[in-house]
């Protein structure tokens, strides 16, 4: 054999052609051509002209985002509702459940696993726990006690009552009910209340429309989170070394601005990370830590008024507080960045549109109405608690031959309350579930809250100790869970129109700070005109009566 045929590879054996109908050709798919290949440049400019922009989706607004309004709403209501986790029927349009999307993907786009889910819960009741906290103690202990006390002075100028300091001689307790120290008490926190409820509305508005075109790598709410924390621990201490009601009414209205950069993009946080299928656990570890962050910020704030005198509250109060801004985001997965997010122009329409009603909505108006005056009810009494306690209930502390200073006596009935408070939003929150689901006509449970609330309120108001008060903080917490999980199955059921729920849900709440308003003026004139507190209780009464009438007259 020659080398050349020994050299050379054997030839390959023909395939065999395939039979008629043996290769199928996908139309459209195995038969595209490749366009870069066949088309010259002159098509392929022409392709060009033809091509469209499609500018990114604007993002939507937290302002009529339902969900996040929805959540805005539970956490300004009571704990108790928060906690029952009640379905009121969100008429919420970007729901997943509307248009059959994925209900364990997020808003923003997150598919969170199990650990992820677990998270995000510890995260938000961490955060309510701790934003209420120091809130708690700075509404109910520490800022009342100092108007007190920078009002409340002997003969020598010294603040002789409170604290123990001075000679207690030299003091005329009898003041507290002729028209003096109550009157001046009454206005000083009235002056101070209304302005950080002013304060706040435009804080919460102007926070909202930023958060919402903030554009960073870490997203578009956690720096707000974190600055309202740092921002909101700083005016606080600055707060407590005030001696003039001109003073704390200006930095309590900055402290607003803090807390409203802390717990605003915090509710919007919770509609575009938390998917809808997991809502309901979210939203009820949130009730449970509201329940416990309120009792624990009285705790708190009694602590540091015992201890350490009027300035200790407000430290705790800002460690607090920045805490409140920073756990939350480590305990939450990191928030997506929102550096893609499309560019949207600032307007004044985004910062005045949650203060533009819905036009010819009876049934909204009443629901309004109704809840305006359960916020005025229900707060005016805890609003002044302190002055009820320092002013009506130990009255006499000293007359009666007691040296221990009358914040001793004041802070136990306050922390008490606390107690009696959270066990009756407990009893609350596991009625209210199964009530609230298996009712058919919420009014007449709602107004007979109303009324039980009111039958609490005539406790002390007709024999005033300390036992009808802890009495009245039982019995209140209880009613309070109630009204407001029945009041927001009336607001979502009156909502007029589904497709504007986020924006008519966002007006809505602006009923709350109406009814802190109505408290803060109704009992500063009321104590001007009778010279003691003991108005405050027939004011609530009158409140919550007309919000009963007021819910019996919506429409199923």
């Amino acid at each position: 054999m020659r080398d050349d045929q020994q050299n050379t590879a054997p030839e390959p054996t023909p395939a065999p052609k395939p039979l008629p109908g043996s290769v199928y050709v996908r139309p459209g798919i195995d038969d595209r051509p490749d366009y870069d290949k066949a088309l010259t440049p002159e098509d392929k400019a022409a392709v060009a002209r033809l091509a469209v922009h499609q500018p990114r989706k604007k993002v939507e607004a937290s302002v009529t985002q339902a969900e996040t309004q929805a959540a805005q709403m539970i956490a300004d209501g009571s704990p108790a509702a928060a906690a029952a986790s009640v379905d009121a029927a969100v008429p919420d349009m970007a729901s997943a459940y509307v248009d059959m999307r994925d209900p364990v993907v997020s808003a923003d786009g997150q598919r969170p696993d199990a650990r992820q889910v677990t998270r995000l819960a510890w995260g938000f009741a961490l955060a309510a726990l701790l934003s209420v906290m120091a809130w708690a103690s700075l509404n109910l202990l520490a800022l009342p006690a100092l108007i007190a006390y920078i009002g409340w002075r002997g003969p020598s100028g010294e603040h002789v009552a409170l604290f123990g300091q001075g000679e207690l001689a030299d003091l005329h307790i009898g003041e507290i009910g002729d028209g003096g120290l109550a009157v001046s008490w009454a206005w000083g926190l009235a002056v101070v209340i209304i302005v950080g409820v002013v304060v706040s509305l435009f804080a919460e508005a102007g926070v909202a429309a930023l958060s919402d075109r903030t554009r960073t790598e870490r997203g578009r709410r956690t720096p707000w989170i974190a600055a309202g924390g740092f921002l909101a621990a700083l005016t606080t201490l600055l707060l407590g070394l005030n001696t003039s009601v001109v003073g704390i009414a200006l930095l309590w209205g900055l402290t607003q601005v803090g807390y409203a950069m802390l717990t605003v993009p915090m509710a919007a946080a919770f509609s575009e990370r938390v998917p809808d299928k997991f809502r309901p656990r979210v939203v009820r570890a949130r009730g449970i830590g509201q329940m416990v962050g309120q009792a624990l910020g009285v705790w708190l704030g009694v602590g540091g008024l015992v201890t350490g005198g009027s300035y200790l509250p407000f430290i705790t109060a800002a460690v607090v507080f920045v805490i409140a801004g920073i756990v939350p985001l480590l305990v939450w997965p990191k928030e997506p960045s929102s550096e893609a997010l499309a560019r949207t122009p600032m307007s004044s329409r985004a910062f005045f549109d949650r203060f533009r009603a819905p036009y010819h909505a009876t049934e909204f108006w009443k629901a309004f109405a109704s809840r305006t005056l359960v916020s005025a009810g229900v707060g005016i009494v805890p609003m002044f608690l302190w002055f009820v306690a320092a002013g009506l209930i130990f009255r006499g502390w000293f007359v009666q031959g007691n040296s221990t200073a009358l914040v001793m006596p004041v802070g136990s009935l306050i922390a008490s309350m606390a107690l009696a408070t959270l066990a009756g939003s407990v009893i609350a929150a596991f009625i209210a579930g199964p009530a609230g689901e298996y009712v058919e006509d919420p009014r007449y449970l709602s107004a007979a809250s109303c009324v039980l609330y009111a039958v609490a309120v005539a406790l002390p108001m007709t024999l005033l100790s300390v036992t009808s008060m802890i009495l009245f903080a039982l019995i209140a917490g209880f009613a309070f869970g109630l009204i407001d999980t029945f009041g927001q199955l009336l607001a979502m059921s009156a909502m007029p129109d589904p497709l504007n729920a986020g924006h008519d849900l966002a007006f809505f709440n602006l009923s709350n700070s109406a009814g802190l308003l109505i408290a803060a003026l109704a009992g500063a004139i009321g104590v001007q005109a009778t010279g003691g507190f003991a108005v405050l209780f027939p004011i609530a009464i009158v409140c919550l009566i007309a919000s009963a009438l007021i819910t019996l007259t919506m429409r199923a």
